[in-house]
C-alpha cells in the first residue's frame, strides 16, 4: 500500500494528463529494443550466479539456472530487502544437489556485493564525469577499489562473526540452525577473499548495470529525448539502491521517485521523467515478473515429474 501511495504521488505531482499525452506519442521501436534487452540482462545474472556457485566447487546447468534466476528475481522483488532471493538456494539444492549452506552463501554474496557495486556506480557517475578526463580516471580508480573492497572483510576478527551468529541463533528454535549458519559464513568468507572471482563478478555486474542503463536510455529515446548514457546508468543504479533499501515490493514508489528526482536534476522535465518511470515498469518490471511466474510453474512441474519418476 505504501509503495502504491508513493507511486501515485509521483504521478500526481507530475501532471497525469501530461503523462498520458506523452504516452500517446511514444515511438515503439526503442521500446521494443528496451524490452528485448531483458533477455541478456537475465542471462548475465544467471551466468554470474553460475560463476559464483562454481567457485565453491558445485555446478548448476544453465538449463536449471535460468528458471531459478527468474524465480529468485520475482520473489526478491516481492519481499522486504529482496530477502526472497534466498529461495534460489533451496531450488539449487533440489535441482543440482547444491548444499543449502553453499547456496545461501552464494545468494548473500551476490546480493551484498551487487548492492555495494550499485552504490559505488551511483556515487561515481553522479559526482565525477562532469570533471572531464580527470573525472573518468577517478571513476575507473573508484570502480577498481570498489571491486576489491570486499577483501577488507578479512580484517574483521572471526570472533565478532561467531559472537553475532551466537546471538542470532540462540534459543531452541534458531539453535538448530547454528551449524548451518556458521558453514554459510565460512563459504561467504571464501567468496569475499577471492580477488579473481571479485573481478569477474564485478565485470559481469557492471555489464548488467550498463545494459539496464541502455534500457532507460531507449525508453527516453522513445519519448524523443536524449540523455548521456552515463546519466541513464547512474539513474538505474541510484533507483535500484533506493528500491532495495526501501524494502518495498518491486521498489514501487521509492525507486520511481528517485528516478524522477535524479532526472529532474539532470534537466529533464518532471512530467517526462515520470513518463519514463511508468514506461520502464512496463518494459522491465512487468515482463520479468511474468517470466518469473512462468519459470516458477516450470520449476514446480519439473519437481513434480522428478518425484513421480522416483516413486
Amino acid at each position: 500500500m505504501l509503495g502504491l501511495a508513493l507511486a501515485a504521488a509521483v504521478i500526481a505531482v507530475s501532471h497525469p494528463d501530461r503523462i498520458w499525452a506523452s504516452l500517446q506519442q511514444v515511438e515503439l521501436l526503442p521500446l521494443i529494443g528496451a524490452l528485448a534487452l531483458n533477455v541478456p540482462v537475465v542471462v548475465l545474472r544467471a551466468y554470474r550466479a553460475q560463476v559464483v556457485v562454481a567457485h565453491l566447487d558445485h555446478r548448476v546447468s544453465m538449463r536449471h539456472m535460468m528458471p531459478v534466476q527468474l524465480v529468485g528475481q520475482t520473489s526478491s522483488a516481492l519481499t522486504p530487502a529482496a530477502s526472497g532471493d534466498f529461495v534460489r538456494a533451496y531450488l539449487w539444492r533440489r535441482s543440482d544437489s547444491v548444499p543449502l549452506r553453499v547456496g545461501a552463501a552464494v545468494v548473500m554474496f551476490e546480493r551484498l556485493y551487487s548492492l555495494w557495486l550499485l552504490i559505488a556506480v551511483s556515487v561515481l557517475l553522479i559526482t565525477l564525469p562532469r570533471h572531464g578526463v580527470f573525472g573518468w580516471v577517478a571513476v575507473a580508480v573508484g570502480l577498481a577499489l570498489g571491486t576489491v573492497a570486499p577483501l577488507l572483510f578479512e580484517l574483521f576478527p572471526p570472533a565478532i562473526e561467531k559472537w553475532a551468529l551466537a546471538k542470532v541463533t540462540r534459543g531452541r528454535f534458531f539453535g538448530r540452525f547454528a551449524d548451518g549458519a556458521q558453514g554459510m559464513m565460512d563459504h561467504f568468507r571464501a567468496l569475499m577473499r577471492a580477488p579473481i572471482l571479485l573481478a569477474w563478478t564485478s565485470f559481469i555486474s557492471i555489464a548488467i548495470f550498463i545494459l539496464s542503463g541502455v534500457q532507460i536510455w531507449l525508453v527516453i529515446a522513445a519519448l524523443d529525448h536524449r540523455v548521456p548514457i552515463t546519466q541513464a546508468v547512474a539513474a538505474f543504479a541510484t533507483s535500484q539502491v533506493a528500491g532495495i533499501l526501501s524494502t518495498l515490493p518491486f521498489g514501487l514508489g521509492s525507486a520511481d521517485a528517485i528516478l524522477v528526482t535524479l532526472f529532474a536534476g539532470y534537466g529533464v522535465t518532471v512530467t517526462l521523467a515520470a513518463t519514463v518511470a511508468v514506461l520502464l515498469r512496463a518494459v522491465t518490471t512487468v515482463p520479468q515478473a511474468l517470466a518469473g511466474l512462468a519459470a516458477y510453474a516450470m520449476v514446480q512441474k519439473g519437481s513434480t515429474e522428478a518425484e513421480f519418476e522416483v516413486q
